[in-house]
């Protein structure tokens, strides 16, 4: 029987932020020995839950959960962003670069639908995805700044401080690591190569209740 309770659900999205919260602090951690911040697990991670289930839902919410991390931990280690200004810096960026990831990814799924290998479709689907939602979380998350800094300085120079000491390792991992982990994780799950097992599951049991009301209401009639 598919789960879709209300208390399933929360587990499952507290799950995922709890995750996606450790794996920003692994990062912190490694990155407290680099000259450098990285970003490398927490990313990983997210694109991981964003494609686990194909599910809209869990696509942006995967994303919504690193924004409100990062939101957090920019409490923890306080930064020089005022804080009427964190959501707006940590938060709703991410939660546009969600949309525009899963988006790439449905999109991307219909524009190869006619390849035979689903598995290869859904690894094509996944790196054009991640690219998407790797340009997009930079570029929002960057964009604020040049409205924090007078005459966008700040977002140039920004720019030009991330361009190869973070955005290579954290690009390349992300889109060479998690659409095999994605993979992984819906065979373990029995979710199938599409993501979907559970919507088909849900569908069944749909139609089978409905196949047993309509029986029932047969049976008052005779």
């Amino acid at each position: 029987m598919v789960n879709n309770s209300k208390a399933f659900i929360l587990a499952k999205y507290a799950i995922m932020f709890a995750t996606i919260f450790v794996a920003m602090m692994i990062d912190r951690g490694i990155s407290a020995a680099l000259p450098i911040s990285m970003a490398i697990c927490v990313l990983l991670v997210t694109f991981s839950f964003c494609f686990i289930q194909n599910s809209w839902a869990d696509g942006v919410a995967a994303f919504t959960c690193f924004g409100v991390a990062s939101f957090i931990k920019a409490f923890i280690f306080p930064d020089a962003i005022q804080w009427y200004y964190k959501p707006v810096v940590y938060i709703l960026p991410r939660i546009l670069a969600g949309v525009m990831c899963f988006g790439t990814y449905r999109l991307m799924l219909w524009a190869v639908r006619r390849v035979s290998q689903r598995r290869v479709a859904q690894i094509v689907a996944m790196v054009a995805a991640i690219a998407v939602g790797l340009a997009s979380n930079t570029v929002f998350f960057l964009l604020p700044f040049g409205y924090l800094s007078e005459g966008g300085e700040g977002f140039v120079a920004a720019i030009r401080s991330v361009v190869f000491l973070n955005i290579l390792p954290e690009y390349l991992t992300s889109l060479i690591l998690a659409p095999a982990v994605v993979l992984g994780v819906r065979r373990g799950l029995k979710l199938g190569i599409d993501g979907n097992n559970w919507r088909i599951a849900a569908q069944q049991e749909t139609a089978n209740l409905d196949a047993d009301n309509d029986r029932g209401s047969d049976d008052n009639h005779i």
